[in-house]
């Protein structure tokens, strides 16, 4: 292979994207049928002049009018400056000639004092935002390469030169969709991570992103507002990071990485943090605050995730799938309630029959009245209230945002109220990107609808009645679909009960739904035997479930159907008061 072709094919120790071009050998290309300069050979004749010119030049601007014929030639095939010109003939020459071009090579060809060079600084960052040029390792601040540094073309713009086409109006590859963009600016900011470039090079290099992508909407919606550079690459890498499934971002390692000056860096960050940024005025960011293990952090607010979600990218903001309860995945159950509540719970069920629902919601807009559907449902224990709940979103096809209630009483004093805070918030979000209005479950929620405390008995009592005002304030607005259930209903603050539109009483099931109840867990069952168990127990539906589970325990361990006889027994041990003396229920005469 003749020495100029490996040339071509890039020298040892180097890039593979990055050529060490011959410029002879480029010189050489001409078309034989062609007797007129063709583009290559033109600005290579222009390049290969201007290095000859530039020796000694000492960069004064006699030289740049000396030699303007020649840079011109080479500005207008590049798009680029006279000065920029320059350096693109004289490092294109010396590539050829040398393995390594650095700063010091170009102030020994010219001839020059070093500090000249400061004056070209802001034409290097414009080559290296243009992908014209590439380089290896940190970068002084003034944002010149450091001395040591190898200068190298990139293959793109060689290849614009070998093939005699047009230079590219950017050397960085066009992303194919969004998401690839979004990762090119996720890209950039490792490299100032790892200081292969400077802060003032990665705002250059996304300012020239965002300017060449916005027919994406969602760099059109985020240029739009308008914000300075570091707000609007920090909000995109929050993006990027929230879709590679990171909730939440630390903040100061996320500056560290993005601005090299230590002051300027410290100067955000406390605007970040105490939230005068306009990230967080615009309600696009908001901050986690630090607790004893971690620091503060940032995410994305719902507000984002909905413009997001607009711009056709969807994120799973706030609430984890563990929280949501697809209706596909609830089993049917067969449930049977004394009459007064199946009335109730039959008009509920029937209002969240999507039809139902939307023709609701719209007469109660135009009449001006609160949209939302809110209901509490309050008995004993084992009633089937949750029950309920789960049967309904499953024959109305809604999913269910479920709330563990436990834990939003953080050990933390004053997170708890920004828990709950965070849970209505998460829930408008997920419910603008669902398909049918979600349910929003609060279920055993005694501890935060119950009677407010007195504040002066504890730091505690401040916090459960700081919550209470949160959730009163919510579902005075609310506009989704609210089910809370609870066991003690006279412990409920008075305030709640007008926040409720439907509130629904379950009752111990009365005799004849007891029957009903029995004979559909245990079809083995007599008609008689069902209505003794019935009579003789007066168990809740939860109660009678778990006859019918040592029921199935004792098949499986035993490997034959258990008689009337094993199941009275299981009934008798069920209820641990009758053991005191006060059997409640039935009592035999």
């Amino acid at each position: 292979m003749p020495r100029n072709a490996q040339l071509l094919r890039g020298k040892p120790g180097l890039p593979a994207s990055c050529f060490v071009v011959p410029l002879p050998y480029l010189c050489a290309a001409r078309n034989d049928n062609d007797m007129e300069e063709n583009l290559k050979t033109s600005v290579l004749r222009s390049m290969g002049s201007v290095f000859e010119q530039s020796k000694n030049c000492k960069l004064n601007d006699a030289f740049l009018k000396k030699a303007e014929p020649e840079l011109r030639s080479i500005a207008g095939y590049f798009q680029v400056s006279l000065e920029q010109a320059l350096l693109i003939a004289v490092l294109f020459a010396l590539n050829y000639k040398e393995y390594n071009v650095t700063l010091l090579d170009l102030v020994s060809h010219f001839n020059c004092n070093p500090m000249k060079m400061l004056e070209y600084s802001g034409h290097f960052e414009t080559l290296f935002s243009r992908g014209i040029l590439q380089t290896k390792g940190d970068y002084h601040k003034a944002g010149l390469p450091s001395t040591g540094e190898s200068l190298m073309f990139n293959n793109m713009i060689v290849q614009a030169v070998v093939n005699n086409s047009p230079v590219p109006e950017s050397a960085q590859q066009e992303p194919k969709n969004i998401i690839d963009l979004l990762e090119q600016f996720y890209l950039l900011g490792l490299q100032r991570s790892e200081e292969e470039i400077p802060t003032r090079l990665l705002f250059l290099k996304a300012e020239e992103l965002i300017r060449t992508n916005l027919h994406y909407p969602l760099i059109k919606k985020i240029d739009d507002y308008h914000f300075c550079i570091e707000d609007t690459f920090l909000f995109i890498y929050l993006i990027w990071k929230t879709l590679s499934g990171q909730e939440s971002v630390d903040i100061e390692t996320a500056l560290k990485g993005t601005i090299d000056n230590v002051p300027k860096r410290i100067n955000y960050m406390q605007k970040l943090i105490s939230k005068e940024n306009e990230l967080i005025t615009h309600d696009l960011v908001e901050i986690a605050e630090a607790g004893f293990f971690s620091d503060a952090a940032m995410k994305l607010t719902a507000n984002s995730a909905f413009i997001l979600r607009e711009s056709g990218i969807m994120i799973f903001a706030g609430a984890k799938r563990e929280n949501i309860i697809e209706p596909a995945t609830i089993p049917p159950v067969a449930l049977f309630f004394n009459e007064s509540e199946a009335k109730q719970l039959e008009l509920l069920k029937s209002l969240l029959q999507e039809e139902n629902f939307t023709q609701i919601r719209k007469r109660l807009q135009r009449k001006g009245l609160p949209q939302g559907i809110t209901a509490l449902l309050h008995g004993l224990p084992g009633t089937g209230k949750t029950e309920a709940v789960l049967q309904f979103a499953r024959e109305n096809g809604r999913e269910i945002f479920k709330v563990d209630i436990s834990q939003s009483k953080s050990m933390f004093f004053g997170e708890s109220e920004k828990i709950i805070k965070r849970i209505f918030t998460d829930y408008r979000a997920y419910a603008k990107r669902s398909e049918r209005m979600p349910v929003l479950l609060f279920n055993e929620a005694d501890a935060i609808i119950s009677k407010r405390k007195d504040v002066g008995r504890s730091n505690v009592a401040q916090t459960e009645n700081a919550m209470q005002n949160i959730i009163l304030e919510e579902l005075e607005n609310f506009e989704g679909i609210f089910i809370a259930t609870t066991n003690l209903v006279s412990h409920l603050d008075p305030a709640f009960e007008r926040r409720f539109l439907f509130k629904i009483e379950f009752r111990k099931p009365e005799l004849p739904v007891k029957i009903k109840i029995w004979k559909s867990k245990l079809p083995g069952l007599s008609h008689t035997e069902c209505e003794t168990l019935a009579a003789r127990y007066d168990f809740s539906g939860g109660q009678i479930n778990n006859i019918v589970r040592k029921n199935e325990i004792h098949e499986i361990i035993y490997g034959m159907t258990v008689d009337f006889d094993n199941i009275v027994d299981y009934c008798r041990t069920e209820s641990l008061v009758q053991h005191n003396g006060n059997r409640i229920g039935f009592t035999k005469a």
